[in-house]
């Protein structure tokens, strides 16, 4: 989901409350390699990527990072529960590129819901979204192999492909690299 006018317009807001919606957000770039947040850090902001992409991980008991969300141009970026709950983030989010977003702070975020009713509507479709994904995610861990979670991958995220590095998404797919580097050997 971009944040801009056209947007916005879908989820039926009035003029009024589009151009109040839009002076609470704020342009914000993040380079190559560089935080969104880290593990540790209370989340503070909700992001809409514009331009770029980041990546959401966290180190397993070995130090092995574990990822666990892409979020390319018009994905939302946000740590759910550290943002929501105000509690420290259990996971990083770093930019794969240089990444331009439009944030909105927590309290920001607050005074919307209080302002303007259909927010909280909003959010609730995309918590239901984001539930519905992660009961996917999951579901696709325990049903399919390792060459169909990377088939699934390729065929609903071709733009990344070119994109992330093939450790990530090995490590997106629950398998090691030599594994995802004989899977992609036999296509």
């Amino acid at each position: 989901m971009i944040l801009d006018k056209t947007t916005l317009a879908q989820i039926n807001l009035t003029e009024q409350e589009l151009m109040l919606t839009m002076s609470k957000y704020e342009p914000r770039t993040i380079l190559a390699n560089n935080f969104f947040l880290k593990e540790g850090q209370v989340s503070t902001q909700i992001g809409f990527v514009t331009k770029g992409i980041l990546r959401a991980y966290f180190y397993d008991d070995h130090a092995n990072e574990i990822t666990t969300a892409f979020y390319p141009e018009g994905s939302l970026v946000l740590s759910s529960n550290s943002f929501n709950n105000q509690v420290p983030s259990k996971e990083n989010i770093v930019a794969i590129e240089d990444t331009e977003l439009m944030v909105i702070g927590y309290e920001n975020q607050k005074e919307l819901y209080n302002l303007i009713p259909a927010w909280n509507a909003i959010c609730k479709d995309l918590a239901d979204r984001k539930g519905i994904e992660l009961l996917q995610r999951t579901s696709r861990f325990q049903t399919l192999s390792a060459t169909e979670r990377y088939e699934l991958f390729c065929q609903e995220h071709k733009d990344l492909l070119q994109r992330v590095n093939l450790g990530q998404i090995a490590s997106y797919l629950g398998i090691d690299i030599a594994t995802l580097s004989r899977i992609r050997k036999r296509k």
